[in-house]
């Protein structure tokens, strides 16, 4: 992929972004996109089919800008409690109560399934994560992670009934502390 093509489609990416921080995806076109992205209609569709196209590549554009921002010790409700600091009102445009034909929580708990994922597979000494220590000590570790992924999209579900408003210290602790005593029993 050329620098160019790299480029634009960075920056579409990052216009949606733009615009999910001000409003829900079910009420941005792909004009509000080509604005933001200081592009034409054309462009947009020669790096995207539609706007369901360019989400997913936000989501992907999101994923590796988290991993990429994550050390080895930081547990993995710390880092999704980093990312939801950072990107409120992202994740309140697209949370289903805002949205009146997509739901864009599927495409989320992908990305918390790859973190999780990734944070198991590349983890040696990872006794300071709770999760991890379920997954490792699982017979079925696809299917703890799966537990896992469930577990984490409802507390964010409770979390945006809450208008994301919960302190982080508050939501880390609870989670992580209910992981632990689960793996304790």
């Amino acid at each position: 992929m050329s620098q160019v093509t790299e480029r634009t489609r960075k920056a579409i990416t990052i216009a949606m972004i733009s615009l999910l921080g001000k409003k829900s995806f079910d009420k941005i076109t792909v004009g509000d996109i080509c604005r933001e992205a200081q592009i034409n209609h054309s462009t947009f569709y020669r790096y995207f089919n539609d706007k369901f196209a360019l989400l997913h590549a936000v989501f992907e554009f999101l994923l590796d800008d988290l991993l990429a921002e994550t050390n080895s010790t930081e547990t993995i409700v710390n880092q999704i409690a980093d990312f939801i600091g950072r990107n409120n009102d992202f994740m309140r445009h697209i949370s289903p109560q805002y949205q009146s034909k997509a739901n864009l929580y599927p495409e989320f708990r992908l990305i918390l399934k790859d973190i999780v994922t990734q944070k198991y597979e590349n983890s040696e000494n990872a006794e300071s994560d709770p999760l991890i220590v379920m997954i490792k000590g699982s017979d079925s570790p696809e299917l703890m992670i799966s537990f896992i992924v469930g577990a984490l999209v409802g507390v964010v579900e409770y979390l945006e009934d809450h208008d994301f408003k919960i302190p982080k210290d508050e939501f880390t602790s609870f989670t992580e502390d209910f992981f632990r005593k689960w793996v304790e029993k």
